[in-house]
C-alpha cells in the first residue's frame, strides 16, 4: 500500500520527538534517583532499568501477536502512552515491585510503539523512500534523546530528581496527543504464527540481514556501556562532555542524510558502507587513547549506528509484504537486542583477563566481517517478492 504519507510521518515523528524528550532521555537519571531519592540499593535499581530492555527483547518477538490483539493505531498510542507512566510512576510510587511493574509496562510499550509506527512508514511510503523516511523517525529520536539530555540536566540541577521525572512524563503527554492524531490507516494484517518465524528464517538474505543486527547491537552496547569509561580512564572526565555527544550528532546527520543514501545506492551497498565505517571506528579506539582519534572513533560509530539499523528497515519492506511488516520486524530485530546484551557480557567477561581495549579490537573485526559479507551479497537473482508465497526473496537491491 502507498498514500502521500506526509501526516503520517509528521505526526509519528512528532510523538517520537516529545517521548524521547522525556523518558527516552531520563534513562541515565534512573539509578542515581533511585538510589538517592527512593532508597535502592545499587542492585535493586539496575534492575529497575535491566528490566526494561529484557522486557522489550521478549516482547519485541511476540509483537506482532499483540499488534494484531489490539490494532495498529491503539498499539501506537498505548505504547507513546507507556513512555509517560514510567517516569510518572518513579515520581509517585516508593516500592521496588512497582517500579519494577513500571519498567515492565515500558518494555511492552516499546516494541508496541516502535513497530507499529514502522509498520505504518513502510506501508505509506513509496519503496524508493523507504529508507528516507525510517531515517527521518530515528533521526528525529536521536535529536529528542540528545536534547532531552541537555534539558532534563538543567531541570535537575535547578530543581532536582522530583521535577526532572515529572517533566519527562508531561513531555510524552505531548506525544500522546501527536499520535491521537496521526492518520489511523488499516492495513490487512496475516494473523501471526510461529511457523512465519522459520519460512523468514529460510531465507539466506534475511538470515544475512539478522547477523547484522547482531552485529550493530554489539557494537552499540560496547559504545554504551564501554566507551564512557574508556575516555575516562585514558583522557579523564573532561573529555566526556566534548567527546560523547559527538555519537549523538554524528547518529542525528547520518539518519537523516543516510536514508536518502541508502535509497539510492542500494541496501547491500549501505550496509557494506556502515559496517566499514564502524570497523574503522572501533579499530581507533582500540589503537589509541588520544582524545582527538578517539572524537574519530565515535565519529564513524555513530554512523554505524545510525545507517545499518535503517537499511535493515528498508530491506525488511523491499521483502516482505504488508499483512506480514509487524511480525518480521519483531523477528528479526530482537536479534539486534540480543546482540546488545552479548556485548555487555563481551566487555565484563573480557575485561576479567585483558585490557577492556581488546573489546574494541573484537567489535571492530566483528565490523569488518559484516562489511566484506555485505560486499560479497549482492543479489545474483532477480527479486522475488515475498508477496509470492510469504517467504523472503532470494535477492534484493
Amino acid at each position: 500500500m502507498q498514500t502521500n504519507n506526509a501526516r503520517d510521518l509528521i505526526c509519528i515523528s512528532l510523538a517520537f520527538f516529545f517521548a524521547f524528550l522525556g523518558a527516552g532521555a531520563c534513562q541515565p537519571f534512573v539509578i542515581g534517583f533511585l538510589t538517592a531519592e527512593k532508597g535502592l540499593t545499587l542492585a535493586q535499581a539496575s534492575l529497575v532499568l535491566a528490566m526494561v530492555y529484557f522486557t522489550f527483547a521478549v516482547f519485541r518477538f511476540f509483537i506482532g501477536v499483540i499488534i494484531d490483539a489490539v490494532g495498529l493505531h491503539l498499539a501506537k498510542i498505548l505504547g507513546v502512552a507507556a513512555y509517560a507512566v514510567f517516569p510518572f510512576i518513579l515520581c509517585q510510587a516508593g516500592s521496588f515491585p512497582v517500579f519494577l511493574a513500571a519498567s515492565v509496562i515500558w518494555g511492552i510499550g516499546a516494541p508496541m510503539l516502535w513497530t507499529s509506527s514502522l509498520v505504518q512508514i513502510l506501508n505509506t511510503s513509496a519503496p524508493t523512500r523507504y529508507a528516507t523516511h525510517t531515517g527521518v523517525l530515528r533521526g528525529t529520536v536521536m535529536l529528542a534523546v540528545f536534547a532531552g539530555a541537555y534539558l532534563l540536566a538543567f531541570v535537575y540541577a535547578c530543581r532536582g530528581y522530583e521535577a526532572l521525572f515529572g517533566l519527562a512524563a508531561a513531555l510524552c503527554l505531548g506525544g500522546i496527543v501527536a499520535m491521537v492524531c496521526s492518520p489511523n490507516r488499516r492495513f490487512k494484517r496475516r494473523k501471526p504464527h510461529l511457523r512465519m518465524f522459520f519460512q523468514v528464517m529460510r531465507s539466506h538474505e534475511a538470515k544475512t540481514v539478522t547477523v547484522f543486527l547482531v552485529c550493530s547491537g554489539l557494537a552499540y552496547g560496547i559504545v554504551l556501556n564501554g566507551f564512557k569509561s574508556h575516555i575516562e580512564t585514558h583522557c579523564g572526565k573532561d573529555w566526556l562532555k566534548i567527546i560523547l555527544p559527538v555519537f549523538f550528532l554524528a547518529g542525528i546527520l547520518s539518519n537523516f542524510l543516510g536514508g536518502w543514501v541508502c535509497d539510492r545506492v542500494g541496501r547491500w551497498k549501505t550496509f557494506g558502507w556502515g559496517f566499514a565505517i564502524g570497523a574503522t571506528g572501533m579499530f581507533l579506539a582500540w589503537g589509541s587513547t588520544s582524545a582527538p582519534v578517539l572524537m574519530v572513533a565515535m565519529l564513524l560509530i555513530g554512523i554505524e549506528f545510525a545507517i545499518v539499523p535503517l537499511s535493515a528497515f528498508a530491506w525488511i519492506g523491499d521483502n516482505t509484504p504488508p499483512p506480514d511488516r509487524g511480525s518480521v520486524i519483531g523477528y528479526i530485530f530482537s536479534f539486534r537486542d540480543l546482540g546488545v546484551a552479548l556485548a555487555i557480557q563481551l566487555r565484563s567477561t573480557i575485561t576479567e583477563v585483558a585490557t577492556a581495549a581488546l573489546v574494541f579490537a573484537i567489535a571492530s573485526a566483528v565490523c569488518a566481517g559484516a562489511a566484506l559479507v555485505a560486499g560479497r551479497a549482492a543479489p545474483r537473482r532477480k527479486r522475488q517478492s515475498l508477496r509470492q508465497g510469504s517467504c523472503p526473496t532470494k535477492g534484493s537491491d
